[in-house]
């Protein structure tokens, strides 16, 4: 027999196997949703009891929790990924706050836009973006005093390296912050 009689002869048996198999499904049931004999004498089943076949149910998307962060040099992509990698090994610590880090709508801001009110007045979520190099403390001070000039909020979330340590570069920020700009820097311990 040849290779093509052979398929010839597949094609047939797989069109009579459909066609048994849709006289033998109720007139009223797609095809989709027929349901085999196999299961209907299923032990998991009464026998007067036929299966349920519920519609899924698809939740909508979770709305993405936004947080503005300064301190950043550019908008980028890749500063987002830094935020949200900061957001997740802050997660992975164990802080209930920061949940799963794509459930986090990161919004790059820089700290001498001329919008700051209006960046302020609708998102209540900020963050100051901390590096740990040696210039940090001026730089991230300068960032504050730009916020605080340009009508940005008063309270921020300090977005640092986890094993960053609070006696020193944190707590100078914070208190300079607080005592100097009248802001609050909120500085998540250990």
């Amino acid at each position: 027999m040849s290779g093509q009689d052979q398929a010839a002869g597949l094609r047939k048996w797989a069109n009579q196997q459909r066609q048994e198999q849709q006289a033998d499904a109720p007139l009223d049931v797609a095809p989709a949703e027929y349901v085999s004999e196999t299961m209907r004498e299923s032990p998991l089943l009464a026998p007067t009891e036929s299966p349920v076949v519920s519609p899924v149910m698809v939740a909508p998307p979770k709305p993405k929790t936004p947080l503005v962060v300064v301190g950043l040099p550019g908008s980028g992509a890749s500063n987002v990924r830094k935020v949200k990698a900061r957001l997740g090994q802050w997660s992975a610590l164990g802080r209930s706050w920061a949940g799963d880090p794509d459930d986090w709508e990161v919004r790059i801001v820089m700290a001498d836009a001329d919008n700051l009110p209006h960046w302020r007045d609708n998102y209540p979520r900020w963050a100051l973006w901390i590096s740990s190099d040696a210039d940090a403390f001026a730089a991230m001070y300068r960032t504050l005093r730009q916020l605080r000039e340009g009508g940005g909020p008063n309270r921020l979330l300090a977005l640092h390296e986890p094993h960053l340590p609070r006696q020193g570069l944190l707590d100078n920020l914070r208190g300079a912050a607080e005592y100097y700009l009248k802001m609050e820097l909120l500085v998540l311990a250990r």
